[in-house]
């Protein structure tokens, strides 16, 4: 298993993480979800990076911009 494919199975049990307390009746982003999502995003540039493919700029993008969802998340807690 590659460092690919580990970073997508993070992000989908991100998505699993978020889908339990969506089921709760919690509406709002939880801070794992945007942690685990944010590793598993990070494996896959990463993975790009060492397999000397030009790193995805949309994934570098969604990871800034998830860094900057969970700061606002805990600032506003």
């Amino acid at each position: 298993m590659n460092m690919a494919e580990i970073g997508l199975m993070i992000i989908a049990l991100a998505w699993l993480v978020q889908l339990i307390f969506s089921l709760k009746g919690k509406k709002e982003i939880h801070p794992w979800f945007i942690s685990c999502y944010m590793l598993g995003v990070l494996l896959l540039v990463i993975s790009a990076y060492l397999a000397g493919s030009p790193v995805s700029y949309f994934e570098l993008g969604t990871l800034v911009a998830a860094g900057i969802v969970l700061i606002a998340n805990i600032v506003k807690k």
